[in-house]
């Protein structure tokens, strides 16, 4: 599903977390250790997902990825990448280091944003836009939503800065998407742009955003 939402030099390897096969690497296990057997799954799912995309691009080594006290994977030396799950979906996006900047993808379930988060996850902008829509309002919040979470994880790479929901203005159209910062973040300045895509399938919305070198 994310394949073709990221450029060529990206590789992503997907999963039903409640089908995977595979162990976590002792590294890795600390960082669920206690968890709900969902977590361990989905947690299992991502690495196993983030391996084999490495290995994709070349990198046999079984490298554990493990969790930064920001909760944000780390990624072997040369390499970028991001991990996201639902309950019934999991995916991970991996390039090169010299081939791209960094990468933000997110899944979310299909289920519409309910109107009363609006006012949270939206700007006024994006509200007023929803509120103009003739049908599916519920459902465009929820792929603001995702797109918001792909591009705060695309940028948290560069800039390592927290940025809320209002951080970002999305405009939506056409499975893409550009959000444009609303305040200044590490390098990024008020009216910058970060580009993307998205996509609605069966019970799922799915974003990425990738920077280029």
């Amino acid at each position: 599903m994310t394949a073709g939402l990221v450029a060529p030099a990206v590789a992503t390897e997907e999963v039903d977390p409640r089908a995977v096969t595979g162990e976590l690497l002792a590294p890795e296990r600390p960082a669920v250790a206690g968890a709900t057997e969902k977590r361990v799954r989905q947690y299992t799912a991502g690495r196993i997902c983030a391996r084999r995309a490495l290995a994709r691009l070349g990198l046999r080594d079984q490298a554990p990825i493990v969790m930064g006290s920001d909760r944000v994977p780390i990624w072997p030396d040369g390499f970028v990448g991001s991990i996201s799950h639902t309950d019934h979906w999991c995916a991970a996006a991996v390039a090169r280091r010299s081939d791209v900047r960094s990468i933000g993808i997110d899944l979310e379930g299909r289920e519409p944003l309910r109107e009363e988060l609006w006012q949270r996850v939206c700007t006024v902008h994006e509200r007023t836009w929803l509120e103009g829509l003739e049908k599916d309002r519920g459902l465009m919040g929820k792929v603001l939503f995702c797109a918001k979470e792909a591009v705060y994880k695309c940028q948290y790479t560069v800039t390592g800065e927290y940025l809320g929901f209002h951080g970002v203005s999305v405009h939506l159209g056409g499975g893409r998407f550009r959000a444009a910062f609303q305040r200044e973040v590490g390098e990024f300045q008020e009216g910058d742009a970060l580009e993307g895509r998205y996509l609605v399938r069966d019970d799922l919305v799915a974003t990425a955003c990738v920077l280029a070198v």
